[in-house]
């Protein structure tokens, strides 16, 4: 009987700590210019700087300022930081950076943030203002829809398995006892 409860509690403690390793998707921790902020001068690129590295698979960066899509080639990814270059003739303005990235456990990341840069790549200036923005369907600096609802299915998949692994050992026990009647 000891050997079952020592099996069962084995496997009770597997069950709820297995969802904690595997439930987060990668996370925007910071980005270069910084969202909702004002630069002196339009950078050459920006940066993602992600929680953990994003997969190359389906990654997309869309800089749009005043003259409309400004980014120039495709993103690129060194560890955990997203690079897309700008166009060197984007002009000052208001600018959107709108994202989507592979998380490291296969889920879509998206977001967007807005900055304002008073000298563009070209030469030319805007009066200092606020950064716009980002329109109200995209999640700033979050993970991709369906997170929302990804602790509630990691709970209930703890629930189901736990509920699995105890009827199990209940069969293993009544066989254990069944046996030691012989």
């Amino acid at each position: 009987m000891r050997r079952v409860l020592s099996v069962l509690a084995v496997l009770v403690v597997v069950v709820l700590g297995a969802p904690l390793t595997a439930s987060a998707h990668d996370v925007l921790e910071t980005t270069t210019p910084a969202a909702d902020s004002t630069v002196q001068r339009l950078p050459q690129s920006v940066s993602l700087t992600f929680t953990d590295a994003p997969l190359s698979i389906g990654t997309q960066v869309v800089v749009t300022g005043p003259s409309g899509a400004v980014q120039q080639g495709a993103p690129t990814i060194q560890g955990r930081v997203v690079t897309q270059a700008i166009s060197p003739s984007a002009p000052a303005g208001s600018y959107t950076v709108a994202y989507r990235v592979t998380s490291d456990d296969g889920h879509p990341v998206t977001g967007s943030y807005a900055f304002v840069a008073t000298t563009g790549l070209d030469g030319s200036t805007a009066a200092p203002v606020t950064a716009p923005q980002p329109p109200a369907e995209a999640a700033p600096a979050s993970a991709s829809d369906d997170s929302a609802s990804f602790p509630l299915a990691a709970v209930m998949l703890s629930i189901a398995g736990t509920l699995v692994l105890l009827a199990i050992g209940g069969f293993v026990a009544l066989r254990a006892r069944a046996a030691d009647r012989r």
